[in-house]
């Protein structure tokens, strides 16, 4: 994503991020970490058109997303019965935290 300036938004908040590791897991297996439920909300998530994909042209945009300084996925904002303030968000080098948009009330 970010070698292309692209950056992923409103990525499902109760899904595996792409490269997270389940508990059980040694290494990623893409697709195939998710659960059943996980593969539901995804995929319904891309027909309903709310996990959108923007490229970006800038000339030092996909640096900074290349050097982990700004985020290549950002993760929908938690729902308001969830313990969390804010959404995730994943930066290049596999780093997530919890800084992206603030829950829904």
């Amino acid at each position: 994503l970010g070698k292309n300036g692209l950056v992923l938004y409103n990525y499902p908040e109760d899904t595996l991020m792409p490269g997270e590791l389940r508990d059980t897991n040694q290494k990623s297996k893409g697709i195939n970490d998710l659960t059943l439920r996980e593969r539901g909300v995804l995929s319904y998530a891309l027909k309903d058109g709310s996990l959108t994909l923007k490229r970006f042209r800038a000339k030092d945009f996909p640096h900074s997303l290349l050097a982990s300084h700004k985020p290549v996925i950002y993760g929908e904002a938690p729902g308001p019965e969830s313990p969390h303030a804010f959404g995730r968000r994943m930066f290049v080098n596999g780093r997530i935290d919890r800084k992206g948009p603030s829950r829904l009330t």
